[in-house]
């Protein structure tokens, strides 16, 4: 139990006029979003499951293809995520986010795709849980409290 967390989280104005138990619910309710490594094999099938993967590897596979720096960029997608020794990708990465941002340009993929995959990156959790507090009860609301 990290009381102090809890401490430092109730000392703020938002919880000062909530009873113990709204404060405990209040608490129980907040969520964080938190950035992420995504799989290359969650990024590989949703690609393929949007059609998008599917391009990139006909382009590359086209050898007649005059757009030397479309087909360098599918070589360069399908280079990282089929590389064995990449298992995650970190989409915030400004070498990924170029990426996204030529395929979108070039029509592969759709801003909404590319946001999806970037959405990837992020994962909501209960506060509580994040800072080791776990399921919060008027009890630990008054302990907490009785340290500020």
């Amino acid at each position: 139990m990290n009381l102090s967390a809890l401490a430092t989280e109730l000392a703020k104005p938002e919880y000062a006029g909530l009873s113990d138990q709204q404060a405990a619910d209040a608490i129980n309710e907040k969520t964080i979003t938190l950035r992420q490594l995504v799989p290359t094999w969650q990024v590989k099938q949703y690609a393929i499951e949007q059609g998008i993967w599917p391009r990139i590897v006909l382009i590359r596979e086209d050898s007649d293809q005059s757009d030397l720096v479309l087909r360098g960029l599918c070589i360069s997608v399908i280079s990282w995520i089929d590389d064995p020794s990449i298992q995650t990708i970190d989409v915030d990465l400004p070498k990924v986010q170029e990426m996204l941002g030529g395929l979108v340009a070039y029509t592969i993929a759709t801003q909404e795709q590319a946001a999806a995959i970037i959405a990837m990156g992020s994962v909501t959790v209960p506060w509580a849980e994040h800072n080791g507090i776990g399921e919060v009860g008027i009890g630990y609301v008054r302990a907490a409290r009785s340290m500020i």
